[in-house]
């Protein structure tokens, strides 16, 4: 008796809890039961919604999950009393206990089944036949609907429901004169992505499992299931080059020549002779693929299939996922090439996508909001709004859409809310409940992490009467409502700072030059705007400390790397006409080869020439000259540098005083009198050879 009353009074206070709780949270649904000795799964019910006349099938498995012998054991349907007629209602559902009674069992003669005997892990499946006139029900509106299992445990108690699986079932008269409710599933393919200090990805491990069981993995499964169906992909491209570049074997940030970028859907090309170590090491591995690269090869091919088959449509996020509302705060630059990167086509597949902006949180600023580009969507959550609005919304002259959050929660309980056939209950009850009601087209995000083996029957149970599957663009065409941007709420999310932006601003314009002077090398610039993004994204504001960190890491591996490009150049220099020449040491300490260009600057009566472009290679060293030229004496400051092509600061320079002195006009008096004296004394002494001569021929 005790325990019986602690019992009722802990489902009581479970009860109490679920109808309390702020209507506006999904946070989960119904916990599981573990005291079920039967466990029921329902695997199918055809059809999937009241139907005007037939019967309704419903197929599943019996698990015997105690330890004795069960016998003489019966599955029942069941359906609820009373409609659920609003979203509202159907979302604190959710929050049920499995023990509430929420229907009436269904004991018509020969609409349940019945199995003689279950040992102890044994499972058995079963099929309940329920006619329509035996469930009773009438008024539009979404029902509880499942099962109930009943046996004989052998001790003579009570055959009461010791095992139930439920979920929802809609009923909609079908109206010749009202629309069916456009409804758009959005697939999200996004995910952080974070390299180590030498530009490869960290953690391959957790992307193998992710692409092979995880998150990734359901994308695909996902895709696959909802082929000839409308799907809307929301995707990061930053995700699909870091599967390529797991493909290629995850090579590390090199200054040499790249890699091919290849599709991973086969072995690169060996290098060339002259490739750097690193890229012989990339080719090798090609040849030799390992896990994570076979893992990844297989999600690009099976990935580009999807989206070159899909009949619905690509939505980009800005590259990298990067947080919207910091990076317009402190560096809207970086969003907008963000969004030019992500731009109007998936690279390098060529496949048009639509630009939108989707925080996943679900909840932006009315500044967001109006930062972003015109032409561009935003995706909000429905509870990212004070009170019920519209899915299509109009704020600061950009269309918002909202996500009917609710429905990505899934079913009730006790299976996983997310298992296939509660998610697609669910979301035809939330389409019954518009069809209804008011007629707003339905958005549903599609909940990542689902780990179950799609069927295809996902998305075939979904062509019902009152609902029609179609892309995010075909159900949002539709006028715009207009939403005062006070009304969206606040993102409670962690946010990246300016100390981040400032230093990845640094970054980014040191990347340019250090590619700018690198002949062989063509992406690296791509390469570290890329890290840049993954160290501003939503995902890296969870951990800022940590992002920050590796943005310096990465802005002191490009410094330290034009450091190692270095010019050299006199103390001084001293002119003894109005022109001269001098030179200057460039010497490069890379491994690779670079061209720069020695650039000299001094005041406008001092004017310096030459300082061509010069190449270098690898550990090379070369002499530049230059030529001055002035008519000002005095001492000038010469500042020489080192810059790419287009004039930009390599880093190195260095100053000196250039002396320009005219010569006296004594001194060249001197200089011509000893030039005078030199030619009379030539002059003297010839004259006095000829007179000697001429006297000795006289003697003899």
């Amino acid at each position: 008796m005790v325990t019986a009353l602690v019992l009722t009074l802990l489902i009581l206070a479970t009860a109490a809890l679920a109808v309390s709780g702020p209507a506006t949270s999904y946070a989960a649904a119904a916990p599981r039961d573990p005291e079920q000795p039967l466990v029921l799964r329902m695997r199918s019910i055809t059809p999937d919604f009241v139907p005007a006349k037939g019967p309704i099938v419903v197929r599943g498995t019996v698990t015997n999950a105690s330890d004795q012998e069960w016998t003489e054991i019966n599955v029942h349907g069941f359906i609820g009393d009373t409609p659920i007629t609003s979203t509202a209602e159907l979302a604190e559902a959710t929050h049920t206990p499995l023990t509430a009674d929420v229907g009436s069992r269904i004991t018509v003669p020969g609409t349940f089944d019945q199995i003689a005997s279950l040992l102890p892990g044994e499972t058995k499946t079963f099929k309940v036949r329920l006619t329509r006139a035996s469930l009773g029900v009438s008024a539009p509106g979404v029902y509880w609907f499942g099962v109930h299992v009943l046996g004989n445990d052998g001790e003579g108690g009570d055959r009461v429901a010791v095992g139930r699986d439920r979920t929802f079932l809609s009923l909609v008269p079908r109206s010749p004169t009202t629309p069916q409710v456009d409804t758009a599933l959005v697939l999200p393919v996004r995910a952080g992505v974070v390299r180590g200090s030498d530009g490869a990805i960290e953690d391959p491990e957790g992307w193998t499992d992710s692409l092979r069981t995880g998150v990734l993995h359901d994308a695909v499964e996902l895709g696959r299931a909802a082929r000839g169906h409308s799907l809307s992909w929301l995707i990061d491209p930053a995700v699909a080059d870091t599967v390529r570049a797991l493909a290629r074997g995850n090579p590390a940030r090199t200054l040499g020549t790249p890699g091919p970028p290849g599709e991973g859907g086969s072995p690169s090309p060996s290098p060339s002779p002259s490739a750097s170590e690193s890229g012989s090491a990339e080719g090798a591995a090609a040849e030799a693929p390992d896990a994570t690269q076979r893992v990844a090869r297989r999600w690009l091919r099976e990935m580009h299939g999807l989206l070159v088959a899909n009949p619905g449509e690509i939505l980009g996020l800005p590259y990298g996922d990067i947080a919207v509302e910091s990076a317009l705060r402190y560096d809207e630059p970086l969003l907008r090439r963000a969004m030019r990167r992500t731009g109007n086509n998936l690279q390098p597949w060529g496949l048009p996508l639509s630009s939108v902006v989707a925080p996943p949180e679900g909840r932006t600023t009315g500044a967001t909001v109006a930062g972003v580009p015109r032409g561009t969507d935003v995706l909000l959550d429905d509870t990212g709004v004070a009170d019920a609005a519209p899915t299509v919304n109009r704020v600061n002259g950009r269309r918002v859409v909202l996500i009917a959050s609710a429905a990505s929660e899934g079913g009730p309980g006790p299976v996983d809310p997310h298992s296939p056939l509660a998610l697609r209950q669910r979301i035809l009850g939330e389409a019954a409940l518009r069809y209804l009601d008011d007629q707003q087209p339905l958005v549903v995000e599609l909940p990542t992490g689902i780990h179950h083996r799609i069927p295809r029957s996902f998305f075939s149970g979904l062509d019902v009467p009152w609902l029609r599957l179609t892309t995010l663009s075909g159900a949002t065409a539709v006028a715009a409502t207009p939403l005062s941007a006070d009304r969206l709420r606040e993102p409670e999310a962690p946010q990246l700072g300016p100390r981040i932006y400032s230093r990845a601003t640094q970054l980014l314009q040191q990347s340019r030059v250090l590619q700018s002077v690198l002949p062989d090398n063509h992406v690296l610039e791509r390469q570290l705007f890329a890290e840049t993004t993954g160290n501003t994204s939503y995902d890296a504001a969870e951990d800022a400390f940590g992002a920050l960190a590796r943005v310096r890491s990465t802005d002191a591996w490009v410094a330290d790397n034009l450091a190692d490009i270095d010019l050299t150049a006199p103390v001084s220099v001293t002119l003894a006409s109005a022109s001269g020449r001098f030179s200057a040491l460039v010497s490069n300490d890379l491994d690779v080869p670079v061209s720069v260009t020695v650039k000299a600057d001094s005041d406008p009566e001092l004017r310096i020439t030459g300082g061509e472009t010069v190449q270098l290679p690898p550990h090379g060293r070369t002499t530049v000259l230059l030529n001055a030229s002035t008519h000002a004496l005095g001492v000038h400051t010469v500042t020489l540098q080192l810059t790419d092509k287009v004039g930009r600061p390599v880093g190195a320079s260095t100053q000196f005083p250039m002396r320009a002195e005219q010569v006296s006009v004594l001194i060249w008096v001197i200089i011509g009198a000893g030039v005078a004296l030199l030619f009379a004394a030539i002059v003297v002494r010839l004259t006095r050879r000829v007179i000697a001569a001429r006297a000795g021929r006289g003697a003899l």
